[in-house]
């Protein structure tokens, strides 16, 4: 019998508490500073890439890839395994998922994951990414369990998960907590830190902003406060929910809340603001409903008529969840030790970890490729001595009689003797000969460019930058959540858009960090190269999210959108017809709005005819034959004018033309010549001249006093003389110095300053000077580029 050793039971259960505490520490809540995983998903990851369940291939069933990461990886409860894998394909919950899920896997309203045996995943393509080269000796690898698989200790994690995804976690007195971050902040940081290793934190926050959550959100804490809790690595972030305030016909108002603070159950968010309005503690709420559905959050807080919307916003985010707090504490593993590491320092350990896994990878492609041509080489030799090695193979008693000749007689090693032996006769051609030179060729290059890399740390933080640019390529998004400059919101955000006939919507968001002109140029960029020949665009400007944006159609029909919810980036209408022209409510004085026809039939009604009643509604009863051409707010301006195809235009007072109802049929605008059109309409005032441009690119100044004022219904005044088979596409007031934008047929679109050294001044009479001698070419619109508002205005 062995003897007993006695030991205090004080220092026995201390003991047994440290290993105990150290095991969940680095078993279970804590994640390793390198790949940002815990043990169970990193064996889930490394599971489902063993089963080939990539992103091009077929979804498997859950209950599989739990059961595979049970029986070879991770020997604990089936449960924390599939809550694990669920949690890495939820959207709302992962910035960026790493499992490609399909099925119910769970809400945001806290409703339950399926059983597993319902749902099906795969990874994503980030998650491979992750994986990639693991199989390149690229991370240590360790016995499973049962030591009768290998499962890898760290992966390569191309992506820098830790950072960009967060993580949280509790184990025995220690808990981490890391918010999610943009990849697209965090790898320019990356770039930076590994060419300027000495790069303050000051340095890396001039990249990334702030955390990015998946729900979006606002970030209210300073800039000074995100950098010191990105040095002390503690700290905590303040988050609010995004709403806005929109206005209804009959001087009522509501609340849409659009975006909910990270974490936060929608269901019980609903809940509490119903309790408050219960309670009688928020007594300016009438009405409260959810709205949300596949395409995004939408709470809808309908307002009693005499409620200030801005402070019962603030009630809200004072009284509910709309506006929590997302504690911050960097604690991770560093060779399986846990540490608190600043920002700076995360990325140091990222940078480190990936240029180890590049040395490994690089030394592992070294090797084989040196086998390789160790083998090429002796083929060559083989296939350049044909008939002579097909001799000593023909005259051997057996294999290792001619393994032992041909060593001798060429200088060969006994691997590349078996190389040659394994030879199928079909390869002593002369042609297999070239191709082998041509690998051997390719494989000295690969092997020079392997030994450069491995030369010097400077080689390998190139390759680690370009693995980033290409990443970038690939995955570089928009941020979600939005740093507020101050503590006290507007609830207000704006949008750039264009809107083209066919219905195509490109549109981005604009705030006060916003490039305004880059923006347009990109929208500019995007439209000329989208081209669709004949389309033409409707407009281009900045609007405020919460207005109403109607589109009228030829037919004579309107719809409607809330800025906030037409497509973002590049998207589409569903608007089946040509638009002819967009308004926003409230663009107008005291909301009005004139239609005109091709015809020269003139409209002017309220626009709460247009707006929130149902989609797609007739708005301009049409005489048989006519569309409409025009749809232009009512500016508060002295006059309109209507041009012609054939160069006509009248100038009257606006006055001149009542406000009726949407059922109303319009009075004569403008008096045509036969086989002529309206082409388009304008509010002037102020202006000074008058742009007009042709379809053969003729374009011209005419000073605004050449063109009485006449009374509606009357003929107009020749504005320029054409040539044959040309016509007017555009007539706009401008002023020197404003920048238009000529469309043409072919996609191009050319910014042009207004100024007669330019675009010449003329009389109303001349033909202009051709701006750009067209061919198969011609121009189908000019249009006034927009003049950027302040943000937070309400101009």
């Amino acid at each position: 019998m062995e003897d007993i050793k006695k030991v205090p039971i004080e220092e026995e259960i201390k003991s047994a508490y440290i290993d105990y505490a150290m095991s969940v520490i680095a078993g279970r809540a804590i994640p390793d500073v390198r790949d940002g995983l815990k043990p169970v998903q990193r064996r889930i990851l490394f599971a489902m890439y063993e089963l080939g369940l990539l992103p091009n291939k077929p979804y498997k069933k859950s209950a599989r890839v739990v059961g595979e990461t049970l029986g070879k990886f991770h020997p604990h409860g089936d449960t924390s395994v599939y809550d694990a894998l669920v949690r890495m394909a939820q959207d709302f919950t992962m910035r960026y998922p790493l499992i490609d899920g399909q099925g119910n896997f769970g809400s945001i309203d806290g409703d339950p994951q399926a059983a597993m045996r319902y749902t099906e995943a795969r990874l994503t393509k980030l998650a491979v990414e992750m994986l990639e080269d693991i199989d390149k000796n690229t991370v240590d690898m360790v016995p499973n369990f049962d030591s009768s698989l290998e499962e890898p200790t760290v992966l390569p994690s191309k992506f820098p998960n830790l950072i960009c995804n967060g993580t949280s976690g509790i184990a025995v007195g220690l808990a981490t907590s890391i918010p999610p971050h943009n990849f697209t902040e965090v790898a320019e940081a990356l770039k930076y830190l590994a060419q300027f290793p000495d790069a303050t934190v000051e340095e890396l926050c001039q990249f990334i902003k702030g955390p990015d959550f998946p729900t979006g959100g606002i970030i209210t804490n300073s800039h000074e406060e995100i950098i010191d809790i990105y040095k002390t690595a503690r700290g905590s972030i303040t988050i609010k929910g995004k709403a806005r305030i929109e206005k209804l016909p009959g001087n009522r108002q509501r609340v849409v809340i659009y975006e909910i603070p990270y974490q936060v159950n929608k269901v019980e968010l609903i809940k509490r603001i119903a309790e408050l309005v219960r309670t009688g503690k928020e007594k300016g709420i009438s009405d409260l409903r959810d709205e949300s559905d596949r395409t995004g959050i939408r709470i809808v807080i309908e307002l009693k008529r005499d409620a200030d919307p801005e402070k019962v916003l603030k009630k809200l985010y004072k009284s509910t969840p709309l506006e929590k707090s997302f504690p911050v504490n960097f604690t991770v593993l560093v060779d399986k030790q846990p540490k608190v590491l600043s920002l700076k320092e995360i990325l140091q350990e990222f940078i480190k970890h990936r240029l180890e896994v590049i040395t490994r990878r690089t030394l592992f492609d070294l090797e084989k490729a040196e086998n390789r041509l160790h083998i090429v080489e002796g083929l060559i030799v083989a296939l350049e001595n044909a008939d002579k090695v097909i001799d000593i193979v023909r005259s051997s008693k057996d294999t290792s009689q001619a393994r032992e000749l041909l060593t001798t007689r060429y200088n060969l090693t006994e691997t590349q003797a078996n190389a040659i032996l394994d030879m199928r006769l079909a390869r002593f051609t002369a042609l297999e000969t070239t191709k082998l030179k041509e690998e051997k060729k390719e494989l000295e290059a690969q092997i020079e460019n392997y030994k450069k890399i491995l030369s010097t740390e400077e080689e390998k933080i190139k390759v680690f930058i370009q693995e980033m640019d290409e990443m970038l390529s690939k995955y570089s998004d928009e941020r979600k959540t939005t740093i507020a400059v101050e503590k006290e919101l507007t609830f207000k955000e704006y949008f750039m858009f264009a809107i083209m006939s066919s219905g195509k919507v490109y549109n981005h968001k604009v705030d006060e960090n916003t490039d305004k002109s880059e923006i347009l140029q990109k929208i500019i960029n995007d439209i000329s190269l989208n081209s669709v020949e004949g389309k033409k665009i409707v407009s281009i400007q900045e609007v405020e999210s919460s207005k109403p944006v109607a589109f009228f159609t030829k037919e004579g029909k309107a719809d409607w959108s809330l800025v906030i919810d037409l497509p973002k980036g590049e998207g589409k209408l569903k608007i089946d017809s040509e638009i002819v022209g967009t308004i926003y409510q409230g663009e107008g004085e005291e909301n009005r709005v004139f239609l005109i026809t091709k015809k020269g039939i003139i409209k002017r009604m309220f626009d709460e005819d247009i707006f929130y009643k149902s989609h797609k509604h007739t708005v301009m009863p049409l005489n048989e034959g006519d569309e409409l051409a025009v749809a232009i707010a009512d500016q508060n301006p002295s006059y309109i004018g209507i041009y012609t195809k054939n160069a006509d235009l009248l100038l009257f007072e606006r006055n001149e033309v009542r406000v009726t109802g949407d059922k109303a049929k319009g009075v004569e605008g403008i008096d045509l010549d036969p086989n002529d059109e309206v082409a388009g309409s304008f509010l002037i005032d102020g202006h000074n001249y008058i742009l007009i441009a042709t379809s053969k690119g003729y374009m011209k100044l005419v000073e605004k006093s050449e063109f009485p004022i006449k009374k509606r219904g009357q003929k107009g005044l020749m504005a320029v003389k054409l040539n044959k088979d040309d016509y007017v596409v555009s007539m706009i007031p401008v002023d020197i110095g404003e920048d238009v934008l000529v469309q043409t047929k072919h996609g191009k679109l050319l910014k042009i300053k207004v100024d007669p050294s330019i675009i010449p001044i003329g009389k109303r009479t001349s033909t202009g000077e051709n701006k750009f001698n067209f061919e198969a070419d011609s121009i189908v619109k000019v249009l006034k580029l927009p003049k950027f508002q302040e943000i937070g205005n309400d101009s």
